[in-house]
């Protein structure tokens, strides 16, 4: 065998060493030098996130949060309410006058969410009244005490209907509404109680930033189940049939926004 002269096997290592991959030496950044953006070494959850658009996020509309308000109601008393019906006690008389509209005033408080309201509301209202053959005059003083729904339509419009839905507790109290049965010639303020009352009505409000204004119409239907003459309380009398037709208008001040 032959030798391979040194000159030759210098020449091959050389050109096998061009031909191969050169070789990157290896990165590791020091501690606390910078770190481009394109190359994190450590990723924030939080940062990374999305946010949400405001639309998505706000769930409540923008008259939403709690109120407090005040109205002035007007309504007719129907039913009984006609001059022709008078309650026996013992001794006694309780009579149910034909009444007059009236007109009065309302307070309440109330929530709103996204599209519906409760509304805890107090009202006082007087109404003049006679009943045939006493010739007195026997105006009676109504208080309602009401928990209405209410559920808006429109929602993109400042301008929303609404309807309601409601139980409410009702009082009557009539001046010279009592008299003896034997003479008819005492008299005292007679009082009807006990009213379980059912509204049903239709409204509109207008919504600004803190303050919405509003009128409604209401049905009331009640029953009175209890009366008060000279003699004192008694509840075998058949139930007064008090129905009214109410309007309402008002304004109610928002207090505190929703919570998002």
């Amino acid at each position: 065998m032959k030798a391979f002269p040194v000159s030759a096997l210098l020449v091959l290592a050389s050109a096998c060493a061009s031909t191969s991959a050169p070789r990157m030496p290896a990165w590791s950044p020091a501690e606390g030098a910078a770190v481009l953006a394109s190359a994190p070494r450590d990723i924030d959850d939080d940062n990374m996130r999305v946010p949400r658009p405001v639309e998505e996020r706000k769930k409540s509309w923008a008259a939403s949060g709690l109120y407090v308000g005040g109205a002035i109601v007007t309504s007719q008393p129907m039913g009984d309410f006609d001059g022709d019906l008078a309650l026996a006690g013992d001794t006694d008389l309780v009579l149910v006058p034909d009444l007059d509209a009236g007109a009065g005033v309302g307070l309440f408080l109330s929530y709103r969410w996204h599209m519906n309201e409760m509304v805890v509301q107090y009202s006082i209202s007087e109404h003049d009244g006679d009943f045939t053959g006493t010739g007195r005059e026997h105006d009676t003083t109504f208080e309602d005490f009401d928990l209405n729904w209410r559920h808006y339509w429109w929602e993109s419009s400042f301008v929303q209907p609404y309807g309601l839905i409601g139980l409410g507790y009702s009082r009557a109290e009539i001046d010279n509404g009592t008299t003896d049965q034997a003479t008819g010639t005492v008299f005292d303020d007679g009082v009807l109680s006990d009213g379980i009352a059912v509204n049903v009505g239709l409204g509109a409000s207008l919504s600004l930033k803190w303050v919405t204004l509003f009128g409604q119409g209401q049905y009331r239907f009640v029953r009175y189940e209890t009366s008060r003459g000279l003699d004192g309380t008694f509840s075998n009398t058949p139930d007064v049939d008090g129905d009214s037709l109410g309007i309402q208008f008002g304004a109610q001040l928002r207090l505190l926004p929703p919570r998002d």
